[in-house]
């Protein structure tokens, strides 16, 4: 009977053991399942076992972004202006001729909405292009008291 009892107890013990080692490796487990990129040095690619958030909830409209085609830009439109300045190109910017008696080649148009009180007054700046005999193409530069930005133009 006693080694019945015995042999009985030495088999109780083998799954107690087993257990408790089961137990521990599953604590394991369950710890390494909660590390993620978020709250450990892992990176993101050894992310396992859950779902990543959406990234928008926005469903897609098939419309491309910006304003409807057809519609007008932005800009202010041209107005007729209440003054006119002319600037004309002394000389030749390649070989330094006069170009006063020389052909118009072209003309660039710049308007600039000055708010005096109480009236609005619109100054348009026409830059003239003249070609010199030589072959090249000057233009007017702008004089007086005018922003230096409007004075680069070519």
């Amino acid at each position: 009977m006693r080694s019945t009892i015995t042999r009985l107890s030495a088999e109780n013990a083998r799954p107690t053991e087993e257990n408790t080692q089961l137990r521990g490796r599953v604590a394991e487990l369950e710890r390494q399942l909660k590390m993620n990129s978020t709250n450990s040095s892992l990176p993101p690619s050894s992310d396992q076992m859950t779902r990543s958030r959406p990234k928008s909830l926005r469903q897609k409209t098939g419309r491309k972004p910006g304003k409807a085609a057809g519609e007008g830009g932005a800009a202010l439109a041209f107005k007729v202006p209440d003054v006119e300045h002319d600037w004309y190109p002394a000389s030749c910017r390649g070989c330094g001729a006069d170009l006063a008696d020389a052909a118009e080649a072209g003309v660039v148009r710049r308007q600039v909405y000055e708010l005096p009180e109480p009236t609005v007054t619109v100054a348009e700046h026409r830059m003239h292009k003249r070609r010199c005999p030589c072959g090249c193409v000057s233009g007017g530069t702008i004089g007086g008291n005018l922003p230096s930005l409007w004075r680069c133009w070519r």
